[in-house]
Parts: C-alpha cells; structure tokens; sequence
C-alpha cells in the first residue's frame, strides 16, 4: 500500500546522526533491518478493527497495523522517549487509517461530499502531568502531520476533549479496570462545543488495546451532541486486531 510504503521512504530523510528507535544501532532513526521489520507488522491496507471482548458502544475502529515488534517500538519511542524524528512514519500510517474510517463511514462520507462542516479529527487527550513531563503533546502532532494531506477545509485537528478528573496510569490494567479508571472521565472543552455540536469526528489514537479510552472519549463527544464517531489508530494489539473485513458496530 502506497501509504504505508512512502511511510516508511520518510526515514531515507532523516540525516541526523541518532540511534535506531528499535535495536539502538548507531546511524538511522530506524535501520535497514528494523524498518524491513516495521513493514512486516504493517497491513497492506488499513482494517476495521474490533477488541476481544469488544466493550459496548465502542465505535468502529481501524488500524493500519499490529503492535508487535518494530512498530510497537517506534510507538513507544515517538510517545515516551522523545523521539519525534519518528513522526513521518507513524503519522503515514495514521493518515491511512483516518482515511480508511472516514471512507468506512457512509455518513462522514455524505458530510464531505455535502460540504456540510468539517470532519474533525480529535486525539485523545493526554493528561496534564503527561503533557508537563513530555512537553508536548505527541498524539496531537502526530495527528495535525497525519490530516495534512487532506483538502484544506474537509479535516479540522480538534483538541476538544479534557480529562474532567485523575486517572490512573492504564500501564497493567485489565479490561474492566481501564473502564472503571476512565468511566466519565473526559469531557468536550468548552470553548470546542459549538465546534462538536452536530459534527462528524473521527477520534485517533495510537493504540487499540482494551478499547476502554475509545469507549470513553466517543461517549464525551455524543455527549458533547456529535452526530457521528468512529475511530482510527496507528496500530492493535495482535491478540486484539479484528480480522480483515470483520464488520465494525454501529457509530452511534
């Protein structure tokens, strides 16, 4: 898929002298052996993805690859340590699942196609310790670089979703506890309501894992009166990615 191969041809631009994100070899942002490894766990085309067991009114979801290997390493790497020379590669990916949902949803589809607003892309918020101790907010650029090549006007990237209140760290949680720790934790900011009232959105997100945190933020944004949700990750969790062409559940 040409997505996920331009992707991956980002590397070949990137000239400073740092370590491989996934063996530490001197020389490459990812080497020639690691970015061989990347592609492997990288579909040919992006796919609707489902958990196991799949939480209520999770919206559809889809991937572009598994979160095993090379890639789950460059996540890491982009998210934690710092690494956002990492970028071109994952927000590719990105860029190929949002347009994956956005094509897998008929009524997003009529929105563009209407010129009836914007479809807004929502990364799911980081919490304000996470956003001090990396200082930035990784997802968020991850998916302004990943919406750039879409028709000016047709994507808005919206940072409308808050944590209202403390989680704890998702890191070693099982299913039920993810959903017990986020149960109405996220919010529509205020000054984004009159943006989400009524409107498409895809939400985007690096991982699926539990689907706790997608469940969650879609249940903000209905709140917040979006007309229709769905999803789009960098990758699944192999034990967790839905098998090609497995229907998604509705978007309401």
């Amino acid at each position: 898929m040409t997505f996920a191969r331009s992707s991956l041809g980002a590397l070949a631009d990137l000239a400073l002298p740092v370590t491989c994100a996934s063996c530490r070899a001197l020389g490459a942002a990812l080497c020639p052996d690691c970015t061989s490894g990347l592609w492997s766990q990288v579909w040919e085309r992006p796919r609707p993805v489902r958990p196991r067991p799949c939480p209520p009114r999770l919206p559809p979801v889809w991937a572009a690859g598994t979160f095993a290997g090379e890639l789950a390493a460059v996540v890491a790497a982009y998210k934690d340590d710092g690494r956002r020379d990492l970028a071109p590669v994952l927000a590719g990916l990105l860029a190929g699942a949002v347009d994956a949902a956005v094509g897998g949803a008929p009524e997003l589809r009529r929105a563009l196609c209407a010129g009836d607003g914007p479809v807004l892309v929502v990364p799911v918020p980081s919490s304000p310790a996470a956003r001090r101790r990396r200082g930035d907010f990784p997802l968020g650029q991850l998916a302004a670089l990943a919406c750039h090549g879409f028709g000016s006007g047709e994507v808005v990237v919206a940072d409308a979703l808050r944590l209202r209140r403390r989680v704890a760290d998702q890191a070693g949680l099982g299913a039920r506890e993810r959903q017990v720790n986020l149960e109405h934790a996220l919010q529509v900011r205020g000054r984004w309501q009159p943006v989400v009232d009524r409107a498409s959105c895809v939400l985007v997100d690096d991982v699926l894992t539990t689907g706790a945190t997608l469940v969650e933020a879609a249940r903000a944004l209905r709140g917040g009166r979006a007309r229709t949700v769905v999803a789009a990750t960098v990758c699944a969790t192999e034990r967790r990615a839905g098998p090609l062409g497995q229907r998604p559940a509705d978007s309401r």
